[in-house]
């Protein structure tokens, strides 16, 4: 007979001690001058009955690329070498309030050359803030029991022109000790971290941050972890003051508190996960295109074509093909996550919600790795920022092709078929 779930946490800080530049913003002209919050890499070692153990590291920075995920899974592995790459879950949340780590921003987002060298530095403090964090969360695993529940929260809103789609569902797991007191709260919600205003060039893991602190305060003992949603088109409204962005941070936390407060449904000691690169297409960049965006008035689109030019010029191929890495999670018959790298945009959580017959259907963004916007066809259809002009600030030479989503839910259902089969 299979034994129960076993737990650990673990929690790293890694707050820069010196100026860096603030990650998502372009119009920033300065780097970061001070902190108003800590950042901090938090981690939930899970292992059920049958000894299969899933790791979720949760980072209050804007994305973590696969290269960054990959370096910190590996120091892990050094030592658990038994523990499979796809068991592990790099999930950001997405706060502009966080150093950039990703090299190619120094270009698109004009960051001076000083502060672009030590790009390389907070990366690797990333990488070592999440790998310890993991190793600490699996030395420190005890028996435990899980629970899941659903509460929700009201200030993301669709950004989009004429967008009026929201996911205001927060997801919750709870681990509970062996004593039946909280051990662990992930938490979720889909909207971006993005409340300041961005000439406030303060560290701060913004209302997800705020969200965390509160719950870890309220139950004594326990780790408090946050997985952002499909939110690259959804924004906290309104905004632009670091009050909005405490309120928001209480508003989840309390109403997540609440959730706690109820007896919540338990979970059986059974996981299984699948991963899977999906193969993603762009279209391809024509001469034409690169010849009338550099006498572009757009300067982003000037920028771009500029950076495309060099590359032809310098005999350097343009790969329009990129594997775009997702997961799916089973947690007993209860929970199904999926788990998305990239931005997706909310609709993607509705059809997953409404296709799966599970009870709760937990639709995570930003995890694994990071390579811009994931648009349904619809947002494709209506262009903008989201639908394929945020490309412009990407070493990616181009938009998805118009089949990015049947690639994307041909890949997931699949993933989704795997952790459905030969339950016990």
């Amino acid at each position: 007979m299979a034994a129960g779930w076993k737990a650990g946490t673990g929690t790293i800080t890694f707050t820069p001690g010196e100026p860096m530049w603030l990650a998502g913003w372009a119009v920033r002209q300065a780097p970061a001058n001070g902190a108003i919050s800590d950042l901090k890499a938090t981690a939930l070692a899970l292992e059920d009955g049958d000894e299969n153990t899933l790791v979720l590291v949760a980072a209050d920075i804007i994305a973590i690329p696969r290269e960054i995920a990959d370096a910190a899974a590996n120091r892990v592995r050094q030592t658990h070498r038994r523990l499979p790459r796809h068991h592990f879950i790099f999930a950001a949340s997405h706060t502009h309030g966080a150093p950039e780590i990703r090299p190619d921003k120094a270009l698109f987002f004009n960051i001076p050359p000083e502060y672009a060298a030590k790009i390389p530095l907070a990366a690797e403090q990333l990488i070592d803030a999440m790998a310890r964090a993991a190793l600490a969360a699996l030395n420190n695993r005890e028996p435990a029991r899980l629970f899941w529940r659903r509460t929700s929260a009201g200030f993301a809103h669709n950004r989009r022109a004429g967008g009026d789609s929201n996911d205001h569902d927060v997801p919750v797991l709870e681990v509970k000790s062996a004593s039946g007191k909280p051990a662990a709260i992930v938490f979720g919600y889909a909207c971006h971290n993005l409340t300041l205003d961005p000439h406030d060039l303060r560290y701060c893991a913004e209302w997800s941050g705020f969200a965390r602190e509160h719950l870890q305060e309220w139950n004594s003992g326990a780790t408090a972890l946050f997985m952002a949603g499909c939110g690259a088109d959804q924004n906290p409204e309104p905004r632009g003051t670091l009050e909005l962005a405490r309120q928001y941070g209480l508003e989840l936390a309390t109403n997540t508190q609440k959730s706690l407060e109820t007896p919540g449904r338990e979970i059986e000691p059974i996981m299984q996960v699948a991963a899977e690169d999906l193969q993603l297409q762009m279209v391809p960049v024509t001469p034409e295109w690169i010849a009338e965006s550099l006498l572009s008035n757009d300067p982003p689109r000037k920028v771009k074509a500029q950076f495309l030019k060099n590359k032809l010029d310098g005999d350097q191929t343009l790969d329009y093909a990129y594997s775009a890495p997702m997961q799916a999670i089973r947690l007993g018959e209860q929970v199904l996550m999926i788990a998305m790298s990239g931005e997706p945009v909310v609709e993607w959580a509705h059809r997953f919600k409404k296709e799966f017959p599970v009870p709760l259907v937990w639709v995570a963004g930003y995890c694994n790795d990071m390579y811009g916007y994931l648009p349904t066809r619809q947002v494709q259809a209506g262009g903008g920022y989201e639908g394929g002009r945020a490309n412009l600030w990407s070493s990616l030479p181009a938009p998805w092709t118009d089949d990015v989503e049947d690639r994307i839910w041909t890949g997931i259902r699949q993933l989704v078929n795997q952790v459905s089969t030969n339950r016990k």
